[in-house]
């Protein structure tokens, strides 16, 4: 049984599902796909096909898709540290797809029970990135942020909304200490503008200038 099986993981997974339905009241399409070993979060998506991790074999440098073929891509607690994943993700997206990306915190109180950890098990194995740091990496990589949030500020995870005390008072005084951040980005597609000639100061060749009769 994984850590994500048990009372607390399941609490956890419960309140990411909470706020990942509310993310997709705005986010419709084809295909969504979820990338981790976890429980499917995109079962109330309005997708019209939906692969959760049971039903896709993937390498991190190698998802089996076909370029700009997903209209969304959900990456819960996926440690990319060398960034390949966010390269193929990049290209399976459709243009301005989206890409959701949910993340320990390092600076709450789980993140320094993961740094202190020996535990070889997930999520206790994995190198986290602070807010600013992972959001730095996507841009690298021409995605555009669209959205951000941290929510879970419940040690154990036992607030099933964003709406508990727990949740509104860490919104408003100590947002950066919540468990959990979320990371909505969007593809960006660099298009070619053509640059038009300036006629600005071009002067006509054999051009006679007449001479007004005002003129000294």
């Amino acid at each position: 049984m994984t850590w994500f099986e048990t009372k607390r993981g399941k609490d956890l997974l419960q309140l990411e599902q909470n706020i990942l339905d509310q993310l997709f009241d705005h986010l419709f399409g084809y295909n969504i796909i979820q990338i981790g070993t976890h429980r499917s979060l995109i079962s109330n998506s309005r997708f019209k096909y939906k692969y959760s991790n049971q039903q896709i074999r993937y390498k991190p440098d190698g998802l089996p898709f076909e370029n700009d073929s997903i209209d969304c891509i959900v990456l819960p607690h996926q440690d990319i540290d060398d960034g390949q994943i966010i390269s193929e993700v990049y290209r399976t997206l459709i243009p301005h797809g989206h890409a959701i990306f949910i993340n320990f915190n390092p600076w709450s109180p789980i993140g320094i029970k993961t740094f202190f950890s020996l535990s070889s098990e997930e999520p206790w194995n994995q190198n986290l990135e602070s807010f600013t740091s992972f959001q730095n990496k996507i841009l690298n990589y021409d995605f555009e942020i669209v959205n951000g949030k941290f929510f879970g500020y419940h040690p154990n995870f036992k607030s099933a909304s964003n709406l508990s005390n727990w949740d509104k008072i860490g919104d408003r005084w100590f947002p950066l200490f919540a468990n959990i951040y979320l990371i909505v980005a969007r593809k960006k597609i660099i298009t070619l503008t053509p640059i038009k000639p300036s006629w600005k100061g071009h002067v006509q060749k054999n051009q006679v200038k007449v001479k007004s009769k005002y003129e000294i």
